[in-house]
């Protein structure tokens, strides 16, 4: 830059110099031919202006020498000490990655190891060597999906971020260890090389915690269920068998105790079908299911109920809606919609559920004019034990399940579950189920 000034002045003072002795001599020779003593004094006044812009252009080229030598000391010094806090923040950052208690790893756009830090190598239980050019997606394993690993490796050869996939890391010794996988693309180097920052968060305790407070549940809700049926035939055998015995009062407490054993029935047999859902043991068995008969039977079930709340009960089921998909589980998710519907829909409201089969799958929507569903919570509605504040309003017992539960029986039979509601005028599921 500099040098590049210096050349610019000295073309600029040079042009100046040459326009003042062409206007030197042009005068000097008209002047000659007619006055000699006004030509000499002319060209004395003109030399006198040469020397003085001469003079002028030495001083000023010198000033501008000395200003941007000053200016280039400054700039130098400045980044010098630039240079100076640049290494010590890339040491301070090299130190943070090397010495995290987070197993972090650098790898190719391949899935090749480049460089792991400390906390991956205690997490795989094996030294840099030979961790070095390993590829890292096998020694990863997703227990939920065969293609998992698979697709997550051509996600990040195209540069795509990953967060919060839950996976096992291989150690060592053959045992998994379940980690939380990110994946950031990166750019860098003088070459603008390609590589990708992969975090390996250490869940393998929580995911334990939660196995083991799942197969307690389950455990639980076995042993529960067989005691409770039991309490619900003898109830049953007093009301119907022995009725005549049996005075109005012992008969009401007797009514009661069948109705909240029947709830109790219910929240045991959610509790078992969650307990299967979160240990990966729901068996989806697809046959041959009439869904127009599977839809009325629930209606037929839920009809007292619905009654009871004084609740209007429409119905546009189509006929002879029959496909290959486990029925079962679609009577849950079916029973557990209608059941909310009821529930979170004040007296003298109206329930609609209506099937419909097209060339894509089959259709269930479950409409109520209840409540609704705040807009600020309608993003956790899906949520474990989540239930939302107006729900909690209307309805002190409830568990938070049912449409967690609804979710995941909807996805195991690869189908969507969606809704759309408004506060204070209800809600409508929609159900797909894909052919």
């Amino acid at each position: 830059m500099l040098r590049g000034m210096l050349i610019m002045f000295l073309f600029v003072g040079t042009g100046v110099g040459l326009f003042l002795l062409r206007e030197y001599y042009q005068n000097l020779d008209a002047l000659s031919a007619n006055d000699p003593a006004a030509a000499l004094l002319k060209y004395q006044r003109l030399f006198y202006v040469l020397v003085a812009v001469v003079f002028v252009a030495l001083v000023s080229i010198i000033s501008l020498v000395i200003v941007l030598a000053y200016f280039r000391k400054a700039a130098h010094k400045y980044a010098y000490h630039l240079i100076r806090e640049m290494s010590a923040t890339q040491d301070l950052l090299r130190k943070f990655y090397e010495f995290s208690p987070v197993p972090y790893v650098v790898i190719e756009p391949n899935g090749i190891i480049r460089r792991p830090n400390k906390a991956a190598l205690r997490l795989f239980g094996k030294d840099e060597e030979s961790l070095l050019n390993v590829q890292l997606f096998e020694l990863m394993q997703d227990p939920e999906r065969e293609d998992g690993v698979a697709i997550f490796k051509q996600q990040v050869s195209r540069g795509v971020a990953l967060e919060q996939r839950e996976l096992q890391a291989r150690k060592a010794d053959g045992t998994y260890r379940w980690v939380l996988f990110y994946a950031e693309p990166m750019v860098g180097g003088i070459h603008k090389e390609k590589t990708v920052l992969v975090s390996l968060v250490d869940i393998h305790e929580q995911k334990e915690l939660e196995r083991i407070k799942t197969e307690f549940l389950s455990l639980a809700s076995h042993q529960l269920r067989a005691p409770l049926a039991n309490l619900k035939w003898s109830i049953d055998f007093l009301l119907k068998r022995r009725a005549e015995e049996l005075t109005d009062n012992v008969r009401m407490y007797l009514l009661q105790m069948f109705k909240r054993n029947d709830e109790m029935i219910d929240l045991v047999n959610t509790l078992l079908n969650l307990s299967r859902i979160e240990m990966g043991r729901v068996k989806v068995e697809k046959t041959e299911a009439n869904l127009t008969d599977l839809a009325r039977s629930v209606l037929e079930e839920m009809q007292p109920a619905l009654e009871e709340k004084q609740l209007t009960l429409e119905a546009d089921i189509a006929d002879g809606v029959v496909m290959l998909t486990d029925g079962k589980l679609l009577r849950i998710v079916l029973q557990n919609l209608v059941t909310n519907a009821a529930r979170y829909t004040p007296a003298g409201g109206s329930v609609t559920i209506s099937l419909h089969q097209d060339s894509t799958g089959v259709r269930f929507l479950v409409k109520d004019s209840g409540i609704g569903i705040p807009p600020e919570e309608q993003d956790k509605i899906f949520g474990k034990m989540y239930r939302a504040t107006n729900a909690r309003e209307v309805e002190a017992n409830g568990n938070g399940i049912g449409l967690y539960m609804c979710k995941s029986l909807a996805e195991a039979l690869d189908g969507t579950i969606s809704f759309t509601s408004t506060v204070g005028e209800g809600t409508t599921f929609t159900v797909t189920v894909p052919n």
